[in-house]
């Protein structure tokens, strides 16, 4: 059996820059910055009260304002985003249900509720606790909700390896599409904040109490933030067949397991090149013909560090040539969803031949020798990009795309 190629022909976001693929992207392009104050819980005693939060956003057509209740917060941004990407793509027109799948990333779920829900039980009982709290207390519960709400029947599946779950997803749909398991599939994560996350990267001491700046020789940490991003891959052919828009091809990617530190990088970026090898030569792509890198770029000291020595070593001397951003400036750190996101602008900076920038940049870090566009949008002509996601617990994943003309 013949590999089959797989392409990008729908994007669905939704993030703290707002609602909606255009929205979002115009957003980054614009240098817009979505981290402000948290307002969603009581964030006063923290050490840094600063967050990447989803603004007000409607309802989704399809339910009543009752069931749209029940939903937690991720599953009513992963509804809107997938709704968004499906309406993008038009796949439901052509291909059969029983033959798109959906790998979809999550995290905390409706973990704000569930604090909520023990919180009441401490102060009066489980008897008058409202039990509706935790009923979608599962990760899985995103995927599972827009599975059955848009008839999805092909193989589904949930993946939960921290901040790469939406680069994994990825990764894992396009492998069902080039083996031929589906013809299309949704791929992407959604994640959103709560109080046990926020806590516990402020007791790590990993976040900034002003935005955040990656690359920036005066960073000191992360904003967390929110998003869902939601991927139509198709099969190349069929995408082609129907005249769909195809936004990028899914070259390859890669997954690994640092097992260097549970929180913290291995400091000389060597797991971080063989990711970014071992990217490459499942999409059988040499190091220098990367065009451009969506980097983790998540502002800590130790990170931004380790993956700059990283792209030195995959890429040589070359890395000095290679366009680098971090949108974690504009849009946070979106948990289980920053490597949707991120997967989702690399296409766009790929189609619309356009790299937004690391915004907040100051200073110029010796130790990250790389190209940072910084504070600017850089127009550069992609034919092959790389986003990187690297989790705690060395979940580690890259995504190779390629441009389709």
């Amino acid at each position: 059996m013949s590999i089959r190629r797989v392409g990008i022909t729908g994007i669905g976001l939704i993030s703290a820059l707002g609602n909606g693929r255009d929205t979002v992207w115009n957003g980054m392009v614009d240098g817009r910055c979505g981290v402000q104050d948290v307002t969603l819980f009581d964030a006063s005693g923290y050490r840094s009260q600063k967050a990447a939060q989803i603004g007000e956003y409607g309802r989704d057509v399809d339910y009543s304002a009752r069931a749209w209740q029940r939903l937690s917060r991720s599953d009513q941004i992963a509804v809107i985003a997938a709704r968004e990407a499906l309406g993008d793509s038009g796949v439901l027109d052509s291909v059969s249900p029983d033959r798109i799948g959906l790998i979809f990333g999550s995290g905390t779920g409706d973990l704000m509720r569930n604090e909520e829900w023990f919180a009441e039980v401490r102060q009066r009982g489980i008897r008058r606790s409202s039990p509706t709290k935790i009923f979608g207390h599962f990760p899985n519960t995103p995927g599972d909700v827009i599975a059955s709400h848009f008839g999805l029947e092909g193989m589904k599946t949930s993946v939960l390896a921290a901040c790469s779950s939406g680069t994994v997803a990825i990764g894992y749909a396009s492998d069902a599409i080039r083996w031929g398991q589906l013809d299309a599939a949704l791929a992407g994560a959604s994640d959103v904040l709560c109080r046990l996350t926020f806590s516990g990267f402020n007791a790590l001491r990993l976040v900034d109490r002003e935005p955040c700046r990656p690359f920036c020789r005066t960073r000191q940490g992360l904003n967390i933030g929110e998003a869902a991003a939601v991927l139509v891959l198709e099969e190349l052919s069929h995408a082609q067949r129907r005249g769909a828009t195809i936004y990028a091809e899914i070259a390859g990617y890669g997954v690994r397991c640092e097992a260097h530190h549970p929180t913290a990088p291995e400091p000389d970026g060597l797991a971080i090149a063989e990711l970014l090898q071992d990217a490459l030569r499942a999409a059988r792509i040499p190091a220098d013909h990367v065009d451009h890198v969506n980097a983790h770029g998540t502002a800590t000291p130790q990170n931004d560090r380790a993956e700059a020595r990283g792209m030195r070593v995959a890429f040589g001397d070359h890395a000095r040539h290679i366009p680098v951003t971090s949108i974690k400036s504009t849009v946070g750190h979106c948990l289980a969803a920053a490597g949707a996101i991120e997967a989702a602008a690399l296409a766009l900076s790929i189609k619309n031949r356009l790299v937004p920038p690391t915004i907040n940049h100051r200073e110029r870090d010796p130790e990250c020798d790389i190209d940072v566009v910084a504070n600017d949008a850089r127009q550069v002509t992609i034919s092959c990009g790389i986003s990187t996601s690297l989790a705690f617990g060395g979940n580690n994943a890259a995504l190779v795309m390629k441009r389709f003309d």
